[in-house]
C-alpha cells in the first residue's frame, strides 16, 4: 500500500520539481479581471487603453484615472489582463496595464504581454505587492513602472502617479 502511494505522489513531486518554485505560485493563484468598460468618445486622437486585474485597490485607482480624465478629449477603454492579447495595441496612444506580484513574478498572460511589447514606450504598468516595492527584472524593456501595496488610502496618489506618466507619454506623442 504504501508503495502505490509513493507512485501516486512521484509525478507530483516531479512536476514540482521542473517549475521553478516562484511560478508554482502564480500559476495556482487565479486572478480574476475587472469588468470592460469605457469613458469619453472613440472619436477622440488620444486613446488610453487600461488593463487590470480585478481587486478593489485596482478598481479604485482605474475608477480615479478614468474620473480624472473624463471630461477632456480623451477616449479611455478599461478591459481585463485577458483581454490584451485581442487589442491592437498600435491605436492607443497610451497603455496601462495594472496586475499584481505572486511568488516574486507576474501572471503568465502579463509577462507575455509584456515581452512581447518590451518596445512600447507607451506603456506604463502598476505592479501591486505586500510592501509595494517589488519589480520585475525589466531589462530591455521599455515601459515605466510604478509600484504600490494595495491599500486603498492610497490609490489617489498611485493614480497621480501613473497619469503623471501618460500625461508625459501624451505629450510626446502629441
Amino acid at each position: 500500500m504504501k508503495r502505490s502511494r509513493i507512485v501516486l505522489l512521484l509525478p507530483l513531486v516531479a512536476a514540482l520539481l521542473i517549475q521553478p518554485a516562484c511560478s508554482v505560485g502564480r500559476k495556482a493563484v487565479p486572478q480574476s479581471d475587472i469588468d470592460a468598460y469605457e469613458v469619453g468618445e472613440d472619436v477622440f486622437d488620444t486613446k488610453i487603453l487600461i488593463a487590470s486585474r480585478d481587486s478593489d485597490f485596482k478598481v479604485e485607482v482605474a475608477r480615479r484615472i478614468g474620473e480624472s480624465l473624463q471630461g477632456k478629449p480623451v477616449y479611455v477603454r478599461f478591459i481585463g489582463v485577458d483581454q490584451l492579447e485581442n487589442e491592437d495595441v498600435s491605436k492607443y496612444t497610451a497603455i496601462i496595464v495594472m496586475t499584481r506580484c505572486i511568488a516574486w513574478g507576474v501572471d503568465s498572460t502579463t509577462e507575455s504581454f509584456l515581452k512581447k511589447n518590451a518596445e512600447l514606450s507607451t506603456l506604463v504598468v502598476l505592479f501591486t505587492s505586500g510592501d509595494g516595492a517589488w519589480k520585475p527584472d525589466m531589462e530591455g524593456m521599455s515601459f515605466d513602472a510604478v509600484t504600490s501595496a494595495s491599500v486603498l488610502a492610497t490609490a489617489d496618489s498611485v493614480a497621480d502617479e501613473i497619469l503623471e506618466k501618460v500625461y508625459t507619454i501624451i505629450d510626446t506623442e502629441a
